[in-house]
């Protein structure tokens, strides 16, 4: 009865040892999903958001992107955009911010790949964009390079996927 009781300590205590691991040193997969994840809530506001929370939230946005980052935007039926630089992806988010009332952000199928040098990677998912709480959405692919700055994974290219019409 003792040993029984020694091995099933010991399966616990191993067990709970291995789940604190993966808590306290999460996989680069993980820490990106929850980066693209955590982008998408801090996109996200409501019409009741006032100013100071919506440059709040403009502020936080910049914080995903590395110095040198671009977005390469191009959504049907509209021009091409390029952003490049931080400066550029703050001005376009406040302006966003500002004259949209309310908009909700999902990314949604999230594929995740980490480069060979684990400093790196690739996310691939469709994002759901819903503005001014209308019932319909916009959705579009889009691809994340990520690159391991200063230990953050920062975002460093946006670029919409484009597909069949």
């Amino acid at each position: 009865m003792k040993n029984v009781f020694r091995l099933v300590l010991l399966a616990v205590t191993a067990a709970l040892g291995f789940w604190l691991w993966t808590v306290l040193f999460p996989s680069p997969e993980k820490l990106v999903l929850r980066k693209i994840s955590s982008l998408a809530t801090t996109a996200t506001f409501t019409a009741a958001d006032g100013n100071i929370t919506r440059a709040a939230k403009v502020a936080n946005l910049i914080g995903f992107f590395a110095v040198d980052a671009e977005i390469h935007f191009d959504a049907p039926g509209q021009a091409g955009r390029t952003l490049s630089g931080r400066d550029e992806i703050r001005d376009a988010a406040r302006g966003g911010f500002t004259s949209v009332a309310a908009l909700k952000v999902e990314f949604l199928d999230l594929n995740v790949r980490i480069g060979a040098d684990r400093q790196t990677a690739d996310v691939n998912c469709t994002a759901r964009v819903n503005a001014s709480d209308k019932k319909d959405y916009g959705v579009q692919e889009l691809h994340f390079q990520l690159k391991k700055i200063d230990g953050d994974w920062l975002i460093t290219r946006v670029e919409t996927v484009k597909t069949l019409q």
